[in-house]
C-alpha cells in the first residue's frame, strides 16, 4: 500500500518534470526570429484611420429637418437629410448642419461625429449665397474636438445623445437617424 505522502512526492515530481519539458519546449537564440503573436486583446486602443470623405450637395431648404437644442435662445437648427452617412471603415457620422440666427443669418456646416470618442470636426462651411463648400483649411483641420454638453447651442453634442449615437456606437444606418429626426422634429 503506498502512503498519502509517496503519492504526493510522485505527483511533484511529474509536475516538475512536465514542467521543464514545457520549458525546453521554447527555443530561440540571436539568430532566430521571434514569432509574432496571433492573439489579439480586445482591451486595447485601437487606433483611428479616417476614410475620405467628398463633399455633398449644397443643402435645399425642402430636405431640411429641424432639431431642438436646450439653451439655443432663438437660434434655428436642422440637418441635410440627403448628407447624412456613416463611414463604413471609420464608423465617422457625417452630416451637414444648419443653424439659423433670428435676424435670418445662416452658418452651414458639413461635420463629422466620432461615437466611440464623442468628438466632432469641422470639414467644410457654404457661407451664405455661397455655391460651393469652402474646405476647412485651418491649422487644425485634422483635429476632432470633444463635444460640449453643457454650452450654449450645443447641437453637435445634442445630435450625439438623441440621434446619432448610441452611447459610444452608432445608433444605426443613416436612414433610421434621419427617421428619428423627422419623428421628433419641432413644428416650425
Amino acid at each position: 500500500m503506498t502512503s498519502f505522502t509517496g503519492r504526493r512526492m510522485r505527483a511533484g515530481l511529474l509536475l516538475a518534470a512536465a514542467c521543464l519539458a514545457l520549458a525546453g519546449c521554447k527555443t530561440t537564440s540571436k539568430g532566430m526570429p521571434e514569432e509574432e503573436s496571433q492573439w489579439v486583446n480586445p482591451f486595447e486602443e485601437k487606433a483611428f484611420k479616417e476614410a475620405e470623405a467628398p463633399l455633398p450637395p449644397p443643402p435645399r431648404d425642402a430636405d431640411l429637418i429641424p432639431f431642438s437644442v436646450n439653451g439655443s435662445g432663438d437660434f434655428r437648427f436642422a440637418v441635410d437629410s440627403k448628407s447624412v452617412s456613416v463611414g463604413a471603415a471609420d464608423k465617422v457620422v457625417r452630416f451637414t448642419v444648419v443653424i439659423t440666427s433670428p435676424g435670418g443669418g445662416r452658418n452651414v456646416n458639413y461635420e463629422g461625429m466620432r461615437c466611440d470618442a464623442f468628438e466632432r470636426k469641422l470639414y467644410a462651411t457654404l457661407p451664405q449665397g455661397a455655391t460651393e463648400w469652402i474646405p476647412n483649411r485651418s491649422e487644425d483641420r485634422d483635429t476632432w474636438y470633444r463635444m460640449e454638453t453643457r454650452a450654449r447651442n450645443a447641437y453637435a453634442a445634442t445630435l450625439a445623445r438623441d440621434f446619432f449615437c448610441d452611447g459610444r456606437t452608432v445608433a444605426g444606418k443613416p436612414e433610421k437617424m434621419v427617421a428619428d429626426l423627422k419623428a421628433y422634429a419641432p413644428s416650425r
